[in-house]
């Protein structure tokens, strides 16, 4: 797991991805970011985040400028407009 910040893209959320590609890691779905709140949750020594609200891969299939976000401090799910710059992206390995 790698937390990126300053990162830029006028698609934001397109940039994380590649930010995340960039250095042969990913992004993730929702589901696993979920999985990564639920461990933090349960192991404060694993590092992981507790502020912020983080890109998931996971796209909205209703609106297309969107994708789904789950923010940190409570691991719920969000929508977001991808050109949303206040988000931030954790990246993880394959």
């Amino acid at each position: 797991i790698k937390f990126l910040k300053g990162y830029r893209y006028d698609n934001y959320w397109a940039g994380a991805k590649k930010a995340c590609d960039d250095i042969g890691m990913s992004l993730p779905d929702k589901s696993k970011l979920q999985s990564l709140y639920e461990a933090g949750k349960k192991d404060s020594s694993l590092g992981l985040p507790t502020s912020g609200y983080f890109w998931s891969s996971s796209e909205n299939n209703v609106f297309p400028y969107s994708a789904y976000v789950v923010r940190s401090y409570d691991g719920a799910t969000l929508n977001s407009d991808k050109y949303n710059s206040s988000r931030e992206v954790l990246c993880v390995g394959d």
